[in-house]
């Protein structure tokens, strides 16, 4: 098998050792002309060079390649794709190759390239999970669009993929551009569940005192059960990192965090969808409060500091809530891939998306079988639904700043419990007549069901 590769940053160059360990023949290119020697050196010293062409210039790579060719992208998101995908066509691609975004492009770019492209090359896009690790020796691929296309390659990309329990974390999971929401929203996923590991820290060390040692010992001891997970994993093992002076790593650290802006992406998606992830949005305004000194509205947003009280955990308890939270983290992310695919009739295959996530990728966990089985296993856990309750009073009583535990129990408890939007009805339609809805069905409004002389001015 015979691909190419644009791009050899950091994932480009992992994910091209990959491919030509796996017994793929790949031209690649970078314009920059040392990332392309970094990568023939690298290859050199594994004994896998004869499978590795580096090129100059993509007319240089169409030349090389057989028809229809089979192209991967792993560039920077947004002109640059288009730029390369134009430079493509001038260098002679044709309508039967396959030109593959591998980036973390925002999924409406990959509609309207399908259209752009269509009568120049089939588009198609596959968001990546795993890091440069997981790049080099077996990433989590969440491919869509171009059936035709995808038959070709896509038993070589079973095997470039993880695999777990002989299964392949690679799969083709929906139509259009949805591989890429898809990514989209494993990002935010792993936003939540990146934010809830950091608050039951600030729980534990704040809350009860513990030191980051000791934070780590629990952590590693959960996920030695049930709760095994790539981010608890490697969140025990920062923990548990000293200088040579013994001091903690985390204690280092600022507090202020990045985004490259995936998370963000999901975050106004799902509001324009109007599905309710209020745990995934909670992790992105959680990244932008640790960064409000640095905002136009610093001013506005800065207080003074004030105390906060230490309490008793029930370490059961705890871990209890984290793992009921952590799965309506993701059953949040999957109601949000359903709804989109709804909308956009991309026939998403969940259980597609969750073996792509078994392996590989960043929100690998152990508990993945349980998310699979739906609400109705949800419904099925009183006692961690209580254990949930209990963790996020207890913890807000501290005076801490919990914000994906609290967003996650107000989900639960809003899906589960008497709602209060029979007064917001009430109230919009008191000074904006817009109607309300009544137990039997019926529109209609205030003053249809009851007199009022004279309203409140």
């Amino acid at each position: 098998m015979q691909v190419a590769l644009v791009g050899l940053g950091v994932m480009g160059k992992n994910l091209a050792l990959n491919l030509i360990e796996k017994g793929m023949t790949l031209v690649a290119y970078d314009r920059n002309p040392e990332a392309g020697a970094e990568l023939i050196s690298c290859a050199q010293s594994l004994g896998m060079a004869e499978r590795l062409h580096i090129v100059s210039d993509l007319g240089d790579m169409i030349r090389r390649l057989e028809t229809p060719r089979s192209i991967l992208l792993l560039v920077p998101a947004g002109e640059l794709v288009d730029k390369v995908c134009s430079d493509l066509v001038e260098a002679g691609a044709s309508k039967d190759d396959i030109i593959v975004d591998c980036g973390n492009s925002n999924y409406k770019d990959g509609i309207d390239r399908k259209l752009k492209y269509q009568n120049k090359f089939e588009f198609a896009t596959m968001g990546i999970s795993g890091g440069a690790e997981g790049a080099r020796h077996g990433p989590a691929m969440m491919a869509s669009g171009s059936e035709g296309g995808w038959e070709r390659i896509e038993p070589w990309f079973e095997k470039v993929a993880a695999s777990y329990n002989g299964e392949s974390c690679f799969a083709r999971v929906g139509q259009s551009a949805s591989g890429h929401f898809v990514k989209m929203v494993h990002n935010g996923i792993e936003y939540a569940l990146m934010q809830l590991i950091a608050e039951l820290y600030q729980l534990l060390r704040l809350g009860t005192g513990r030191t980051p040692k000791q934070v780590a010992e629990i952590f590693e001891s959960w996920s030695e059960g049930n709760l095994n997970s790539y981010l608890l994993a490697i969140s025990s093992h920062i923990l548990s990192l000293e200088t040579e002076q013994g001091e903690s790593l985390v204690d280092l650290i600022d507090n202020k965090v990045g985004a490259k802006g995936t998370g963000l992406w999901t975050a106004q998606n799902a509001l324009e969808l109007g599905i309710a992830v209020p745990s995934l949005v909670a992790a992105v305004q959680a990244r932008h409060l640790t960064n409000t000194i640095d905002t136009p509205a610093a001013k506005e947003m800065t207080y003074a500091n004030k105390s906060t009280l230490q309490i008793e955990v029930d370490l059961e308890e705890l871990k209890s809530a984290f793992y009921f939270a952590s799965l309506l983290c993701y059953r949040q992310g999957l109601a949000l891939i359903k709804g989109a695919s709804r909308s956009h009739q991309w026939k998403v295959d969940l259980n597609k998306t969750l073996q792509t996530w078994r392996a590989g990728c960043i929100i690998r966990a152990d508990y993945l079988d349980d998310i699979a089985q739906g609400v109705e296993f949800i419904d099925t856990l009183d006692h961690e639904s209580q254990a949930l309750r209990s963790v996020a009073a207890k913890a807000m009583a501290t005076g801490l700043s919990f914000p994906v535990l609290s967003a996650t129990q107000t989900y639960i408890a809003t899906l589960s419990t008497p709602s209060n939007g029979h007064l917001v009805q009430a109230q919009r339609d008191y000074f904006g007549e817009h109607g309300i809805k009544t137990h039997s069905g019926e529109m209609c409004h205030l003053t249809d069901l009851v007199e009022i002389d004279a309203k409140v001015r």
